[in-house]
Order: C-alpha cells, then structure tokens, then sequence
C-alpha cells in the first residue's frame, strides 16, 4: 500500500460512510451529497451524530448554504471534518460560526502488517474482560460515550442515540460493532468497529478518567487490532490526537494526514 494522498482518502471515506451510516439508523435518508461535500443529519441536537465532511475547500457561500443554514434553521449543533490536505479560511470559518476544535492524524495499515498485542499487564490479569456489546449492553456503552460530555447537552443527546439504537435490529446495524472492556465487572472502557466498503475504522476509544494511565485503553485498543486480523477487511484506518498517536504507530500504523474538526452551536 502507498502511503499518500489514496490512504488519507481511505480515513475520510470510512468517516464519510460511519457518519451517513449511524445518522441514517435513526433518522432514514437525511445524508445529502454535493461536490467535495457530504451532510448527515441524525435528528438529534448532537454534534456527535450530526455531521459534515469536506474532502476539498468548499467556498463559504457553499458551505454556508448546504450546511450551516441547514443545521441551524433546525437549531441543531454539527460537527464538519475537514480531510482536504488545503486548509479552511479561518476568518470565513469564524464568519458561519465554525469552531476550531482541534486537527486530528488521521492513521491507516494493511491489516497483514498489524502488530497486535493481547498480553495485559499483571495488574489487569484476571481482572479485565474485554466483551462485545449486545443490545442489551447499548446502554451502558452509551453511558459511557456520555461521560467526557457530563455538564453539556450532549450527553442525555449521546444517551438517547443508544437507546434508539438498541431498539434496531442488530442485522441492520452490522457494520457497527462494539466493544467494552470491564474491570472487576465494571464497565471502564469503550471502542468501537466500523466496517465501510473499503475499510475497518476504530472509534469512540474512552476509558474512564479514573481509571486512565492502568493500560486498560492500550488493552482495548489491541483487542480492536486482533478483531480486525481475523477479519475479511484489507486495511484499518483511524484518527486520533497528535499526542496519543504512539499507540498506533507501535502497532504498525502510518501517519497519512490530518484532518481538520469544528465545531458548529446555534
């Protein structure tokens, strides 16, 4: 695999297809595409499941009217991904009220390169139990996901995408896997899996702040690798902030870009 341009675009097609994907669980047909543009909006008012993301710089008049006027005439927070290598005016990003949240690296692999280790730390032995997620569990993980957004409207937003989801099928929710990891039985950690056409992509990586700094996301994150060994899926992308991106780059992973987040509120 050549590690350029066509990786990158590997990371933003599976973040373009995750984000139509779960919107449209909940909220059926409401992903729009334009040039260099995709829109997913899941009816909620979360800037977690309401999304954009450009593969190119859009004029802000575009990007005004098929985005930023959408989600606002719904009151709605989004978030917009910006994969294009080019950056976004950051005054005309300020004008629509776009915040610079942070730039992620965004990581891809071959899957046959993966350099995947189970072995947990004596402290975690017979103490951590990494499961997957059965609709019944939907809720806890939700829970959470929730938790790094206690205090803010996204949380109980965050809460209700999961008990939606709980109640779908699990065959209609397939490429979606899930994944939490318990110590002494309690639920500390959560990750998830995300199958595109093209692509296995690692999400939601959060471990409680109390129980940050064990190796118990270190643990989870290597079990998501093993998942993705044993399956039919050729490479694993991700994104993930500069300073936390040794993990990945210990496992095999190279660093292909980066791509841009704001943050938009009514």
């Amino acid at each position: 695999m050549k590690y350029s341009l066509s990786a990158k675009n590997l990371v933003c097609r599976n973040l373009e297809s995750r984000a139509s994907y779960c919107a449209g669980l909940i909220n059926p047909d409401q992903t729009r595409e334009i040039t260099s543009i995709v829109r997913s909006d899941s009816g909620l008012l979360s800037h977690t499941f309401n999304q954009a993301v450009t593969n190119a710089v859009v004029p802000a008049m575009i990007l005004k009217r098929f985005v930023v006027d959408y989600f606002a005439e719904r009151h709605s927070p989004f978030t917009l991904w910006h994969c294009a290598s080019k950056p976004m005016d950051e005054a005309e990003m300020a004008e629509l009220k776009l915040t610079h949240r942070d730039t992620l690296v965004a990581m891809a692999i071959e899957v046959q390169r993966l350099a995947a280790d189970e072995k947990l730390p004596g402290e975690l032995r017979e103490r951590l139990e990494i499961v997957a997620v059965g609709a019944e569990q939907l809720g806890e993980y939700g829970e959470l996901q929730a938790q790094a957004f206690d205090g803010t409207r996204e949380a109980p937003q965050i809460r209700k995408f999961y008990q939606k989801l709980a109640e779908i099928p699990e065959q209609k929710r397939s490429r979606l896997k899930f994944y939490l990891a318990r110590l002494d039985g309690e639920a500390v950690a959560s990750g998830c899996l995300f199958a595109s056409a093209d692509a296995l992509g690692i999400y939601d990586l959060q471990t409680l702040e109390a129980q940050r700094g064990k190796g118990i996301g270190r643990a989870l994150f290597h079990h998501l690798l093993a998942q993705a060994v044993h399956s039919h899926h050729k490479y694993v992308v991700a994104l993930t902030a500069e300073d936390r991106q040794s993990a990945y780059l210990d496992a095999g992973f190279f660093a292909v870009g980066q791509v841009s987040r704001y943050l938009f509120e009514p």
